[in-house]
C-alpha cells in the first residue's frame, strides 16, 4: 500500500477511535434500549428507526474496529511472540541493550546448545548459544576456570569440520563479558560476534569451534608454550537460522551535493544489517565519509533508530562496510537509511603537496592547514603540520582535523612509507587551545633520506562538510523471504 493511502487509513481509524471514546458503553446501551422501546409506538418514523439500527450497527462495529484500529495505529513491537530465554537468561546482563541479540533471543532465533569441552587442567569451555547467518555468527559461551591462575584469551577459531585445515575467517564485530577481566578464576560468561570476511552461500551441518588461551605469566615466552585449546562441535543440521535473511538489490542511489552514493551488498539477517558504500565514477568529489548515517525502522510515530554495531564498520579496498543492529522482532516493518551529508573534497584539492626542504605548502584544500612553527625544534625527518579549528566550530573539533595515507610519493613518482613517530604510531597529534580556537599539530615521520621535492600526500579524510540530508529505502514492506529468489552477494 502506498504511504499516502496508509496515512489516510490511519487517520480514518484514529477518528473512529476518538468517536468511540466519546460514546461510552452506558450511552450506547441506553440508546439501543430506548430505540427498542420506541419501536412499540405506531408513530415511530422511518428516520428514527434507521438511526436506531445505525447506532446498533455502530456499536457492534466499534467492538470490532476499535481494537483493530488500535493495533494499526499502535503496532506492537513484537511481531513474533516473545520467548523465554531458558538457560540463556544468565546472559541477559551481558547482552544488556544489544538490540540484535536481545530481539533474536526474544524471537527464538538464537539456538540454545550447551555443548561443553572436556576439562583440561581445571579449565572447561561451554558454548551455550549460537546464531549464524550468511554475514556473521554470534556465540554465547562460558569459561569455567577452576584454577587460581588468570588466563589470557587468544580468541575463537571456527572450522567446518575437524579435518578441514581452513578456518572460517572473519573479524571480531564486538565482544562483552560479565567479568572485569575475562579468564579470571571462576566463571566467565562471554558474548562474541564474528563478522565473516565475505558473504557465505552456506555454512555446514556442523561447526567446530576452538577457544585458545594460555595462563598469564611474567614470562611471555613461557606462557605461549602452554597454549590450551578447548574444542567443541556444534550440530547445525536442525538449525536453519543461517538460511534466514534477505539480500536487497537497491536500484536507487543517495544524491548529496550532486554526488552519487550507492549502497551495495545489502544483507538483512539475524546477526545484523550489512551494507557497503560505493561512489559513482562520474562524481567530481572525493568522498571520505557519510555524515551521521543511521537506519530507521518503522513509520510515523513508531520509528526507531537502529544503532551502529560497536566496531561496526570496516574498510576493504577503499570501500567502507557498515554494520547496523537489526530488530528481529520487527521483521515486517520498512527500513530506511538517513544521512546528514558527506565529508568530501573536490578531486583537484584531494592532495597535499609540500616542499619539505623549503618548508612550503604548495597545494592544500584551504588556509587552515599550515607548516607548524614547532618544526624548528623538531628532529630531522619529522614533518609537523598545524590544523586550526575556530572556537565556534565544535564539529570540526570533534573530527580532530584530517588524516593522510601512510604512503606518499616524491617528485619522481617513487613511493615511500611514513615511519613511526611517537609511541609506535605513524600518526600522532597534539592539541593546543587558546582564545581563538584549537590548533591540532600533526606529526609525520617522512624519514631522514633526502628525497626529490616536492612530496605529494593523499588525504584519507578532511573536515570539509556538505550538509544536505538524504535518505533511501533499504527495505520496503514485509514480504516473506525466499532463499530461492535471493541473489548471492559478491565478496566484501
Amino acid at each position: 500500500m502506498a504511504e499516502s493511502e496508509e496515512k489516510l487509513l490511519n487517520d480514518y481509524f484514529q477518528r473512529i477511535d476518538v468517536e468511540a471514546e466519546e460514546i461510552p458503553d452506558v450511552k450506547l446501551d441506553a440508546a439501543i434500549r430506548k430505540g427498542m422501546q420506541q419501536g412499540s409506538h405506531k408513530r415511530f418514523s422511518f428516520r428514527k428507526r434507521y438511526a436506531v439500527v445505525a447506532l446498533a450497527v455502530l456499536a457492534i462495529a466499534l467492538l470490532i474496529i476499535v481494537p483493530w484500529a488500535h493495533q494499526m495505529a499502535n503496532p506492537v513491537r513484537a511481531q513474533l511472540p516473545p520467548k523465554s530465554w531458558g538457560q540463556l537468561e544468565v546472559f541477559r546482563p551481558i547482552i544488556a541493550d544489544n538490540l540484535t541479540i536481545k530481539s533474536a533471543l526474544d524471537a527464538g532465533m538464537l539456538k540454545e546448545v550447551n555443548v561443553s569441552s572436556p576439562e583440561i587442567d581445571g579449565i572447561q569451555w561451554t558454548v551455550n548459544g549460537i546464531m549464524a547467518d550468511r554475514r556473521g555468527i554470534v556465540v554465547l559461551y562460558t569459561i569455567q576456570n577452576n584454577t587460581d591462575q588468570k588466563l589470557q584469551m587468544i580468541g575463537l577459531s571456527l572450522k567446518k569440520n575437524q579435518k578441514n585445515n581452513y578456518d572460517l575467517t572473519g573479524y571480531s564485530g564486538f565482544s562483552n563479558s560479565n567479568a572485569q577481566e575475562a579468564g579470571s578464576p571462576g566463571t566467565t560468561r562471554m558474548l562474541e560476534q564474528i563478522v565473516w570476511d565475505k558473504y557465505r552461500e552456506d555454512l555446514t551441518d556442523e561447526l567446530n569451534i576452538t577457544l585458545s588461551l594460555y595462563p598469564e605469566s611474567k614470562d611471555p615466552s613461557r606462557s605461549s608454550m602452554d597454549i590450551k585449546k578447548l574444542s567443541v562441535k556444534i550440530p547445525l543440521e536442525d538449525d536453519n537460522n543461517y538460511f534466514k535473511g534477505e539480500v536487497v538489490d537497491l536500484k536507487d542511489s543517495l544524491s548529496i551535493g550532486g554526488q552519487k552514493i550507492k549502497m551495495d551488498n545489502v544483507y538483512i539477517g539475524p546477526t545484523g544489517i550489512y551494507m557497503r558504500e560505493t561512489f559513482d565514477k562520474e562524481n567530481t568529489m572525493r568522498i571520505f565519509n557519510m555524515l551521521s548515517p543511521k537506519l530507521v525502522i518503522g513509520k510515523g510515530e513508531h520509528q526507531e533508530e537502529l544503532m551502529r554495531v560497536s566496531g561496526g564498520s570496516s574498510v576493504v579496498g577503499g570501500l567502507k562496510t557498515y554494520i547496523f543492529h537489526n530488530d528481529n522482532m520487527r521483521l515486517a516493518e520498512p527500513i530506511k537509511l538517513e544521512v546528514e551529508g558527506i565529508s568530501a573534497l573536490d578531486q583537484s584539492k584531494a592532495e597535499l603537496v609540500i616542499n619539505t626542504e623549503t618548508q612550503q605548502i604548495l597545494k592544500a584544500p584551504d588556509n587552515n592547514l599550515t607548516i607548524s612553527k614547532r618544526m624548528e625544534n623538531e628532529e630531522q625527518g619529522i614533518l609537523l603540520l598545524d590544523y586550526f579549528i575556530p572556537k565556534d566550530d565544535m564539529e570540526a573539533l570533534a573530527d580532530s582535523g584530517f588524516a593522510l595515507d601512510d604512503n606518499f610519493v616524491d617528485s619522481t613518482g617513487s613511493g615511500h612509507w611514513l615511519g613511526r613517530v611517537k609511541d609506535g604510531y605513524s600518526r600522532y597529534k597534539e592539541f593546543n587551545e587558546d582564545s581563538r580556537g584549537t590548533t591540532v599539530t600533526f606529526f609525520f615521520n617522512i624519514g631522514e633520506e633526502k628525497l626529490p621535492q616536492p612530496l605529494t600526500f593523499k588525504f584519507n579524510s578532511y573536515p570539509n562538510k556538505i550538509k544536505e540530508k538524504a535518505s533511501i529505502r533499504i527495505k520496503q514492506v514485509a514480504r516473506k523471504s525466499s532463499e530461492a529468489n535471493q541473489k548471492p552477494c559478491s565478496s566484501y
